[in-house]
């Protein structure tokens, strides 16, 4: 169940708009805001505040929280709040390293690397308020 919850919580690794108006459209910052991922027929909403991370998939009841941790102005840890609830910036065994590779005006390309697993990358769409 843990491993289900952490890769939904892949998912949703992403990138988020700063709360100004002009930043929330052209989705420059990436702490803060409302966000999207497309998995195959389902789509999963993010919030992310400065230190947490919370996604709901359509169709499922649950909400999850991951812990946000800064590494870089775009490189991060999203770690699962129930598998080591620290905020230190050591990667442990079942945290997400994502990086942000590219930015555009409505969405970001993260890298998604997770111990033991292969790489990837996926698209993240920001929600404009």
């Amino acid at each position: 169940m843990r491993y289900l919850i952490f890769f939904i919580g892949l998912l949703g690794s992403t990138i988020l708009f700063s709360q100004t108006e002009s930043d929330s459209i052209n989705c420059l910052n990436y702490r803060i805001g409302d966000f999207y991922v497309l998995n195959g027929v389902d789509t999963c909403f993010i919030r992310r505040t400065e230190n947490r991370q919370y996604e709901k998939c359509n169709g499922k009841e649950n909400t999850y929280e991951l812990i946000v941790i800064w590494l870089k102005p775009t490189k991060y840890i999203l770690r699962d709040i129930h598998y080591n609830p620290t905020n230190a910036a050591k990667i442990m065994r079942e945290d997400a390293v994502i990086t942000i590779i590219e930015s555009q005006a409505d969405y970001h390309i993260i890298h998604v690397r997770i111990q033991g697993q292969k790489p990837y990358n996926m698209t993240v769409y920001c929600l404009n308020r």
